[in-house]
């Protein structure tokens, strides 16, 4: 099984959870593009920044997706990243993702940040992502931050 079906068949058994067993407040969308061409998307995907480290977790908490390396500078007020590193965590194992591309755009402000040499904006607290992998999937997320903690 590719690594692009592991992906889409967590996340879609992580979506038909029930939503008794969500996270509260959890914002994000995630969409994984295969590299057949079909679609998943997954909607109130908690995001969480911890000590510099991403974390994507679908509604039940049973699947999380991991950036824990990036490159990161400040755009103006937006932090712009180029992950290096993520992994897809699940059942207690972790699989390492491998990278091709990617970015990473995080707003920590109360106000909607614009992005260079666009006309389009970061919402407050914001996030938006686009990588791909090395077998051609694409994944992109955007919404908003639930958490962050820094050390």
């Amino acid at each position: 099984m590719s690594l692009s079906s592991r992906i889409a068949g967590v996340l879609t058994a992580l979506a038909l959870w029930t939503l008794s067993a969500g996270v509260a407040g959890a914002t994000g969308t995630v969409t994984i593009h295969n590299a057949n061409g079909s679609a998943n998307v997954y909607d109130d995907v908690e995001v969480k920044v911890l000590s510099g480290e991403l974390f994507l977790t679908s509604r039940d908490g049973e699947g999380t997706i991991v950036v824990n390396q990036a490159a990161c500078a400040y755009q103006g007020k937006i932090i712009v990243c180029f992950p290096t590193a993520a992994a897809l965590v699940q059942g207690g194992t972790s699989q390492a993702l491998t990278l091709k591309s990617g970015t990473i755009y995080l707003n920590y402000t109360e106000q909607p940040q614009p992005l260079s040499s666009s006309t389009s904006k970061v919402p407050a607290h914001g996030i938006l992502v686009a990588f791909t992998t090395r077998s051609g999937t694409l994944v992109t997320v955007q919404g908003r931050i639930d958490e962050v903690i820094r050390q």
